[in-house]
C-alpha cells in the first residue's frame, strides 16, 4: 500500500470519527427541541470548522506516514489508524494544562503514587539485601 492510498483511507477513517462527533454534538437537548449546530454563535463557526479540518488533517497525515513506512498492511488498518487519529489528538490536547506558568491549579484526577509495582499487585515487597536481588 502506498502512502497516498493509506492517507486517503485514513482521511475516510477520520471523517467517520468526525461525523460521529458532530452528530453527537448536534443532537437535541429536549423532546421539543430541534437539532442544532455545534457552535453557539455565528462567530464560533470558523473556529469549529478549523478544528474539524485539523482533525481530518491529523488522520490524513498519520496514515500517510504509517503507509509510507510500510506499517499498514491493508486498507482496514489504514482506516482504523485514521479513525483513531482524531481521538488520540483530542486526548493529547486534553492532557495539556491551560493555566499560566506558576499558577496554582488542582489536578482533576489523583496523581499516581510512588509505590513499588509489587505493592500495587498485592505481592510481598522485595527484601533489601544485596544490590542484585539474589538471596
Amino acid at each position: 500500500m502506498t502512502g497516498l492510498e493509506a492517507a486517503l483511507w485514513g482521511l475516510l477513517g477520520s471523517g467517520v470519527a468526525e461525523a460521529l462527533n458532530l452528530s453527537a454534538s448536534m443532537r437535541p437537548t429536549g423532546p421539543r427541541r430541534r437539532w442544532r449546530w455545534p457552535w453557539s454563535s455565528p462567530a464560533d463557526r470558523p473556529v469549529v470548522l478549523v478544528a474539524i479540518a485539523l482533525r481530518l488533517f491529523a488522520g490524513f497525515g498519520l496514515t500517510a506516514a504509517l503507509g509510507t513506512s510500510d506499517q499498514l498492511p491493508n486498507a482496514t488498518a489504514a482506516l482504523a489508524a485514521g479513525l483513531a487519529a482524531p481521538l488520540i489528538v483530542a486526548r493529547f490536547f486534553q492532557s495539556i494544562p491551560l493555566a499560566e506558568p506558576g499558577a496554582q491549579q488542582r489536578p482533576d484526577t489523583a496523581l499516581p503514587t510512588t509505590r513499588e509495582p509489587s505493592d500495587r499487585l498485592g505481592l510481598p515487597a522485595p527484601e533489601s539485601g544485596g544490590s542484585d536481588g539474589a538471596r
